[in-house]
């Protein structure tokens, strides 16, 4: 690596550091204030809250690493701007990209560091803190009292133990009750053993009460035997206990992409919205990893202004930048999920989009 590579990189690995360490931090800090009477409340014990916190950080790092590369690439290069050392280097004739690419190198790695967190610590940690928050933190004083945090989930499929698949169109977890209820049986092959379909149930303590319903039976070729076979009510030992099927909402953030896929594969032909909202959620795993690149590429041209007043300018500009980007992924990514956009599109769209923007600006600005 050449000397002023490295000088770049020293400019850029303290704001960084910096960067990281304060977003996080805060996240925590504001969070512990968000808790702070639920903790005293239940005098949660303190093991427990270092236990949740530490298992946040994970967490937070993914969500705060692609803004704090855009926040180190602004004051970086806006610095180097400033005291007129970016002229100094394109003066002496060094090519562009060589003034760059530290940057954009650490931004790569960064991203790849964010994707290793996603597929190795994230989901368990993410777990972890669930469990914490619902059965510590946000817990109900009064047992008989209904959860806040439990709601409708609409669309809700769930894989569950003895290879059974459960689609149901809403499920209230409080009064613990279904509606539009699809149910697939599955041998230890994956092979299609029996489909249950119900209008509604209801959870006993033991087991679900569906009502008005039929159940269809499938020999091994996977052809029907025999007629549907309706009835009014029955006890089915199908499907998890509600308190399981309430966390099947976030089921995405608990795996990493090679056990979402694999559970995509498994929830084929349970609705099709259902699996489309996990398809983009897979996409979307990588593609929000290499968010760090990218706000790395928008920072660049941005930092670099060469009117009066540009570093200010370009750090509002590169700031407001990066929050458009945000905006538009959560956006694209709301509009696949609702079936307007291919999962993948949804998914890479706007890393790909912006990441050229960025590019070509600063072609423009550096040639």
């Amino acid at each position: 690596m050449r000397i002023l590579e490295r000088y770049t990189l020293r400019s850029y690995l303290g704001p960084l550091v910096w960067c990281l360490t304060i977003f996080v931090g805060l996240y925590l800090v504001m969070d512990l204030l968000g808790h702070l009477d639920e903790i005293l409340r239940h005098r949660v014990p303190p093991g427990l809250i270092l236990t949740y916190y530490g298992t946040m950080v994970p967490l937070v790092f993914v969500q705060v690493a692609p803004f704090a590369c855009l926040m180190a690439t602004l004051y970086a290069l806006g610095n180097l701007n400033r005291h007129q050392e970016l002229m100094a280097m394109r003066s002496a004739g060094i090519d562009p990209y060589h003034i760059v690419s530290p940057l954009l190198w650490m931004g790569l790695l960064v991203s790849v560091g964010v994707l290793l967190v996603n597929e190795t610590l994230a989901p368990q940690a993410a777990l972890t803190t669930h469990s914490i928050k619902v059965n510590q933190l946000e817990r109900p004083s009064d047992p008989k009292k209904p959860h806040k945090i439990l709601k409708t989930i609409q669309h809700l499929a769930a894989y569950g133990q003895g290879h059974t698949l459960l689609y149901a169109k809403s499920f209230d977890p409080v009064d613990k009750t279904m509606e539009g209820i699809v149910i697939l049986q599955h041998g230890k092959n994956l092979r299609l053993l029996r489909k249950i379909t119900a209008e509604s149930a209801l959870w006993t303590g033991s087991a679900w009460r569906f009502s008005n319903g039929t159940i269809l039976q499938f020999d091994e070729k996977g052809m029907t035997v025999g007629r549907p076979v309706p009835f009014k009510a029955k006890l089915i030992q199908a499907g998890d206990r509600p308190e399981i099927l309430a966390k099947s909402e976030s089921q995405a953030d608990f795996m990493n992409s090679q056990d979402l896929a694999r559970y995509i594969e498994r929830l084929q032909g349970a609705g099709g919205s259902t699996v489309r909202k996990l398809r983009v959620d897979l996409y979307a795993k990588t593609a929000s990893a290499f968010s760090c690149l990218v706000l790395t590429l928008i920072g660049i041209p941005f930092a670099i202004q060469s009117v009066r007043g540009g570093t200010v300018l370009g750090l509002s500009l590169g700031l407001g930048l990066g929050l458009v980007f945000y905006a538009a992924n959560a956006i694209l990514i709301a509009l696949g999920k609702g079936g307007w956009l291919p999962p993948m599109a949804a998914a890479w769209a706007t890393p790909i989009v912006f990441s050229l923007f960025g590019i070509r600006e600063a072609w423009r600005r550096l040639a």
